[in-house]
């Protein structure tokens, strides 16, 4: 019995060392999200869902602010719209990868119609939302690597074989980078028709709702402690635009209402659509993201309130 329980202590033993030298130098391939939860606490965040994860990228923010008051590095704790909406789980959550210690964080919170919005699993009265279980919100450690909390809770996310196809990847900095995208108008132009019809399919199902709304003040409230808050419309297709706008009449007035009622700004790219290209519709490709990151860092500049300590 005793050398049977020798075995099987070695046995796990080989298994975690195996899996903890997969995870350590191939986690960004194998899992969109598992890097998020290997790194140390941040003082400043990108809050959203997937356009934001791909559309934001932390080293370009990061270089523009270098030598500013901004406690940097800021991390890309955005997911995608199937794992998130604003709310008590997602503030949880956010509230466990803040270091509480900082004071000039920046935090930049993107907004639209689908992360505000309730869907049919939810019953909020109740305290039931449609992203009980799934991560970010299942995590009791995020800033622990290698992350086997992450392992056991999500293992279902993993992707093994990505580790060799390598089409994309999550970097350490939170940012999810696809690298292997079609070039052909007919594939691409398919893609954005998936969008559309997706998000339709949203607009038929789905309540816009004034207890996210109010969760989403909480947050930025909340966070506005730590530093300089501002909540961001990102550009997407037209299309898509219009089935939000059609959605959810009057959204940008709510949420510049939000930003109004806490003294942050709401810096608003829906206007500005065609001066930035979708591959699918819905997501900026890395180069465009490098172009739409940069602009909003001059946008934060010029709109952001004590933004004179940018040194810029």
């Amino acid at each position: 019995m005793k050398k049977f329980l020798i075995k099987i202590s070695v046995f796990f033993g080989i298994v975690v060392i195996i899996f903890s030298i997969v995870l350590m130098n191939y986690g960004g391939y194998i899992d969109y999200f598992y890097e998020k939860f290997t790194t140390p606490k941040v003082k400043s965040l990108i809050l959203g869902d997937s356009r934001s994860m791909q559309g934001i990228q932390p080293s370009v923010i990061n270089d523009y602010f270098k030598g500013s008051d901004y406690e940097t590095p800021i991390l890309n704790y955005s997911f995608t719209i199937a794992q998130i909406a604003y709310g008590p789980l997602y503030t949880e959550s956010v509230k466990k990868k803040l270091d509480t210690t900082s004071t000039d964080g920046l935090f930049i919170l993107t907004v639209n119609p689908w992360i505000l919005s309730l869907r049919e699993e939810d019953k909020v009265e109740e305290g039931i939302y449609f992203e009980q279980g799934k991560p970010p919100h299942n995590m009791t450690f995020v800033s622990h690597s290698p992350n086997f909390e992450y392992l056991v809770r999500n293992f279902n996310y993993f992707h093994f074989k990505s580790i060799v196809r390598r089409t994309s990847k999550m970097h350490k900095d939170g940012w999810l980078e696809e690298s292997n995208l079609p070039k052909d108008s007919l594939t691409l132009n398919k893609w954005k028709e998936i969008q559309v019809e997706l998000y339709s399919d949203y607009a038929s199902r789905w309540k816009k709702s004034e207890f996210r709304l109010n969760h989403l003040q909480k947050l930025v409230e909340y966070l506005d402690k730590h530093g300089d808050v501002v909540i961001v419309r990102m550009p997407i297709d037209q299309k898509i635009m219009d089935i939000e706008n059609n959605y959810w009449e009057g959204f940008d007035d709510d949420i510049s209402r939000v930003a109004s009622e806490t003294n942050v700004k709401y810096i608003n790219f829906s206007s500005h659509i065609e001066q930035y290209k979708t591959y699918d519709g819905n997501h900026l490709d890395k180069y465009g993201g490098v172009i739409y990151t940069r602009h909003l860092c001059d946008s934060i500049v010029k709109q952001q309130k004590g933004l004179s300590k940018a040194g810029r």
